[in-house]
């Protein structure tokens, strides 16, 4: 499973279809960034997203997750899709783990700020009372 392979499929099978990555994001209820990080391979889309994304883009599930076109005669078999899905869901695993790291990060430094905004204002509120 590679990201990068699947977000050139998804910027060439857009660019098809004629649309935007903004048509695109509005016929998928997300954001055009959203589109645009699967298509520049930083992300990869959500696995709820696959059907969505395969519907509007005309390529099976399986296009997606591989990253490439298939012919309607070649098939792969069960052993390669099962690896294919779980490479995808550990992928979501992984990056709902990296949202969750930078989510703590900005509530750390948030409560960083906070207290040192309470320290500066007491010393101020020190010094006028002197």
């Amino acid at each position: 499973m590679d990201k990068e392979r699947t977000g050139q499929l998804i910027t060439e099978l857009r660019k098809e279809k004629g649309l935007t990555q903004k048509q695109l994001a509005d016929a998928l209820n997300v954001t055009d960034k959203a589109v645009s990080k699967w298509e520049r391979g930083l992300s990869f889309p959500d696995i709820s997203m696959l059907e969505p994304i395969s519907e509007v883009l005309g390529i099976s599930i399986m296009e997606i997750l591989a990253g490439e076109r298939q012919d309607a005669s070649e098939t792969i078999s069960r052993e390669e899709a099962q690896k294919i899905v779980s490479a995808s869901v550990e992928l979501s695993d992984e990056e709902i783990r990296h949202k969750k790291e930078r989510s703590r990060l900005i509530i750390i430094i948030l409560i960083v700020f906070l207290l040192l905004l309470i320290s500066l204002t007491l010393n101020v509120v020190s010094l006028l009372r002197s």
